[in-house]
């Protein structure tokens, strides 16, 4: 029976390491496949019933939003994106929330579990290609009346950055 060697297991495990090291890194650098510069209309299901499509839900600046009941970052973004609804709202601006949990009941107990007036819809893969697919959640883009990405943000959201995006396109 043959051993391995500890320099030949301690070069395994530094080879193992600088891989899941370089995985994280290229996720963290580079969270989308491909970032589109404008967001046309797609439809999705509602999260409230039917069926939806993103020119009835924009505004004069949208955050649409990828998040997910199961997502800690997610659920430690929402005061922020509470925040700055009720801040805009009255101006114009709207969130729609694309929920990325595995079916529209999960989705609405989320919606209501947390209180979210904005409108929310669960994901499908043409409005993922459509988004650029990040691997990453939640991640939000500031949308202007026209589809045109003003803003996009991997991450919980800084909310005074993201306030002043807004505030530029809403006032």
């Amino acid at each position: 029976m043959r051993f391995i060697s500890f320099k030949t297991l301690g070069i395994a495990v530094l080879v193992a390491f600088l891989l899941l090291a370089y995985l994280v890194y290229r996720e963290k650098a580079h969270p989308f496949q491909t970032l589109p510069d404008t967001i046309g209309n797609f439809e999705a299901i509602n999260i409230d019933g039917g069926k939806t499509n993103f020119d009835a839900l924009k505004g004069k600046a949208t955050l649409i939003v990828l998040s997910a009941s199961w997502c800690p970052a997610c659920i430690a973004e929402l005061p922020s994106l509470q925040n700055l609804y009720q801040e805009f709202s009255k101006d114009g601006f709207k969130i729609l929330m694309v929920n990325e949990d595995d079916n529209v009941k999960i989705a609405a107990r989320f919606k209501k579990k947390y209180n979210m007036p904005w409108a929310m819809v669960h994901w499908n893969y043409d409005l993922m290609n459509m988004l650029g697919n990040p691997r990453v959640l939640p991640v939000s883009y500031l949308i202007d009346e026209d589809g045109k990405i003003d803003y996009v943000e991997a991450g919980i959201i800084d909310e005074k950055r993201m306030s002043r995006a807004i505030k530029a396109l809403v006032r």
